[in-house]
């Protein structure tokens, strides 16, 4: 290059220099210095943007401040609401529960009588612990018989004390107390020794909060703070009527001391030392930790006179009231005016100040950050950064002159070096990208770009194999999945899958459509919902649904099902648990198979009874020679007829039985109208003096029909008909008509005989059932069963009309052929 360069140069050969020197130069003028001008512009633009970015950064923390300290308190206040929310739903049903055990409604334990005793006073209370409540019955009022009684009857409260404290923590007692001072507590403690001696009941917080006036919704309310009379400290309690009618029988409760709130609010752990407070509706500061007292100017009260806190049910000095005593107004009364709310309040400095009201009990949790402690970080950020400016820009011109002194020297060793195993191992990478995951191994002088490349072709390998393994398990488990989605949809059995975390992951179809309700109804229930809601459409108790592996279960109207249900837990292959299956077998057919095969049976042996005692009473008769022999002949035919009427009744259940079964086969052909007519008129004898009369013309259509079972049915029509009517002719009108859009063909049999009501056209086809109730008419009650059977073989259908005391038209509908 230096021989190029001097061609055509006039430049003296003296100034000549090495080509390395020469690029040194050039690299000097061309990079080192106008890089040392933008580094120098780019550390003045940093001083410039560090103090813009401090400002910018403290408005962005306050910012974030202020949301942090909202979701906190939003956050911490929905926490402790949850709690209080399963205490009410608890407290909602010892309400109902208490309700049906002191009206008697439900059958309950006793206590025993001789837990109790009488104090000098006239008090009646346990004397002895016995895993249940304690009561005592305040001497305000005399303890008679009655009263005692009711004593005794309460202890069937017991076990739904017991589960309401053991499934939630947060309480610490479950009582009743009744409008003339009985009051039954859990757990047990010496009452005689805490209670006052006339202590007068409703004239408590805990009491009268709940009755009418103060609570004309009649529901769950929450007390404010007071101190308890059994000696549990400060507490609110979940309180609720219990009514007998319009009068007001007592009020249960769910007692919640404060201090465990207290402890949860004064161990919060906030950001940038700040600290919660907890606010009764009042207004008054229930929870005050160390570090807020110098803040807002109190000292937290710990100590209190009992008996006087009974009497005056205040927590604390009117000074703790933040409604009434706060320093700035507008935050006092936004406090109050506001469920959620957040401001800069100055108390000892400026604080953050954010809350949010517990719904459950009117309480406000309050957040409370120091601004100061907000912006210290990011202040002191600043200052560092300050710093780091100073010392990086005598740490650039160390650099720099180090560095170019070793860069021009290795800088072409360095980059031919690596570059090269680089550019191979960039390739690679591409290859194994692009899907080509089978490399070849190179090797590479320096052992690091020799491991990598290693890496990337065992990488590449694993990638293959895990990519085949992948579609095969993707494509085995889509495979399995289709056909228990199949199985679990077609299924016609009801199928239920809980989850291992106890809650409903799916229901089939079948399911949806024994109970009639929807897929969304059920899934995401828990486990006690689900058997709860069950329960709800069944006429079996909650209690014992679901606690068995098997059992049957019987749905409300408009239902109607009969279900058998199973429910097995499901395991995987090593014995983990990953919930359980409900199936329920539908069994409303078989339940109602079985009623109907009983009551047929029942009915068919008393029929044949009737006509078998004939023929068995005139047969012992003639034999014992107890009939004159004038009469004989008479007894003979009465036997011939029974008979001959018994033969009619089995031939019929015969009929019905092959119909039924399919044991008989049809020829359904297509046939005139007027030819099926005709013949059925020419079988029918019809009785003397009476004629059968067609109205109408025949149309001249033909019918699907098998012509031999509907002479049958017809000519069963027209004997009901005369049997049924005493005067009169019979008529037959041929009728057309589009039945749900297909064309019908209908056989009509009129008669003016002693018609039906609407309840007894229903029972029409019952077999053994008659509209003559009076027996004066002869049949065996088996011909229109016999007639719907034929019918329904021949795909038609039964229309019956009817009238008491006017006659009956039934007609028999066939297909219609269309040529």
């Amino acid at each position: 290059m230096s021989d190029h360069l001097a061609i055509g140069s006039t430049q003296p050969a003296t100034d000549r220099i090495p080509l390395v020197n020469w690029v040194w130069r050039s690299y000097f003028r061309t990079s080192l210095i106008p890089l040392l001008i933008v580094e120098v512009a780019l550390i003045a633009i940093y001083f410039l943007s560090n103090a813009i970015s401090s400002r910018v950064n403290i408005d962005t923390v306050r910012t974030l401040a202020e949301q942090s300290v909202s979701q906190t308190a939003q956050y911490q206040a929905a926490i402790i609401n949850r709690q209080f929310e399963g205490v009410t739903r608890a407290t909602e049903y010892l309400r109902q529960q208490t309700g049906l055990v002191m009206s008697g409604k439900i059958k309950a334990d006793r206590d025993d009588p001789s837990r109790f005793a009488y104090a000098k006073d006239g008090a009646f209370y346990t004397t002895r612990d016995n895993g249940g409540g304690a009561v005592f019955y305040s001497g305000l009022v005399p303890v008679g018989p009655a009263e005692r009684e009711k004593a005794y009857r309460s202890a069937g409260l017991d076990a739904s004390y017991k589960g309401i404290k053991n499934a939630y923590p947060l309480v610490v007692q479950v009582y009743f107390n009744t409008h003339d001072s009985l009051n039954r507590i859990y757990p047990y403690f010496d009452v005689l020794g805490q209670y006052p001696a006339k202590m007068d009941i409703p004239s408590y917080n805990f009491y009268y909060e709940a009755d009418l006036k103060h609570n004309p919704e009649r529901k769950v309310v929450w007390t404010e703070v007071y101190v308890d009379p059994a000696g549990q400290g400060w507490m609110i309690s979940a309180i609720a009527p219990v009514y007998s009618g319009e009068f007001l029988e007592g009020v249960v409760g769910a007692d919640v001391t404060v201090n465990t709130i207290i402890k949860d609010v004064l161990d919060l752990e906030i950001p940038w030392n700040g600290y919660g407070l907890l606010v009764s509706r009042s207004g008054t500061i229930i929870a005050l930790p160390k570090a807020g007292e110098s803040d807002w100017g109190l000292r937290e009260v710990t100590n209190h006179q009992y008996v006087e806190a009974v009497k005056k049910d205040i927590l604390k000095p009117v000074e703790f009231n933040l409604f009434e005593r706060a320093k700035d107004p507008r935050f006092a009364k936004a406090l109050r005016d506001q469920a959620n709310g957040m401001m800069h309040v100055t108390l000892k400095g400026k604080h953050i100040v954010s809350w949010s009201t517990i719904p459950e009990t009117g309480w406000k949790l309050l957040v409370t950050v120091p601004e100061h402690e907000v912006y210290a970080p990011a202040q002191s950020l600043a200052d560092r950064l300050n710093r780091l400016a100073w010392l990086m820009v005598g740490g650039m011109l160390l650099f720099y002159l180090i560095f170019f002194t070793v860069l021009w020297r290795r800088a072409r060793q360095m980059s031919e070096f690596i570059s090269q195993p680089l550019q191979h191992i960039d390739g690679m990478v591409r290859d194994v990208a692009a899907g080509n995951f089978q490399q070849a191994v190179p090797e590479f002088q320096v052992e690091e770009l020799s491991r990598t490349a290693q890496g990337i072709v065992q990488m590449g390998s694993q990638l293959d194999a895990a990519g085949k393994s992948r579609d095969q398990a993707q494509q085995a488990l889509n495979a399995f999945s289709e056909q228990m989605r199949s199985v679990f949809g077609l299924s016609p059995g009801g199928f239920v899958s809980i989850n291992a975390e106890g809650r409903v992951a799916l229901v089939n179809p079948a399911f949806c459509r024994m109970t009639g309700r929807e897929a969304d109804d059920w899934t995401a229930l828990s486990e006690a919902d689900f058997w709860r809601r069950l329960a709800e459409l069944s006429d079996s108790p909650s209690t014992g649904i679901g606690h068995q592996q098997s059992f049957r279960l019987t749905l409300k109207p408009p239902r109607h099902r009969v279900l058998q249900c199973e429910v097995r837990g499901a395991e995987t292959g090593g014995g983990t648990d990953v919930g359980k299956v409900v199936y329920l077998h539908d069994m409303t057919r078989e339940a109602e198979l079985d009623r109907m095969k009983s009551q047929f049976l029942a009915t068919a042996a008393h029929e044949l009874r009737t006509p078998l005692t004939g023929v068995l009473g005139y047969a012992e008769l003639l034999g014992n020679d107890k009939i004159p022999a004038d009469k004989r002949a008479v007894a003979a035919q009465i036997i011939v007829k029974q008979s001959q009427w018994l033969v009619k009744i089995v031939n019929e259940l015969l009929d019905l039985a092959r119909l039924e079964g399919g044991a008989v086969e049809l020829d359904i052909r297509s046939h005139p109208a007027a030819l099926l007519l005709q013949e059925a008129l020419d079988a029918f004898p019809v009785p003397a003096e009476r004629t059968t009369v067609i109205v109408g013309d025949v149309p001249d259509v033909e019918v699907s029909a098998d012509a031999a079972k509907f002479k049958v049915a017809l000519v069963h029509v027209l004997d009901n008909a005369y049997r049924f009517s005493s005067r009169g002719n019979v008529s037959v009108a041929v009728l057309r008509r589009d039945l749900g859009g297909t064309p019908r063909v209908g056989f009509c049999v009129r008669d003016a005989g002693i018609g039906m009501t609407d309840d007894q056209v229903e029972r029409i086809f019952d077999r053994f059932w008659r509209a003559d109730t009076s027996g004066t008419l002869p049949g065996t009650g088996l011909g229109m069963s016999l007639v719907q059977e034929i019918m329904r073989r021949l795909g038609g259908e039964i229309e019956v009309e009817s009238e008491l005391g006017k006659g009956t038209a039934v007609t028999l509908w066939l297909p219609q052929i269309e040529r």
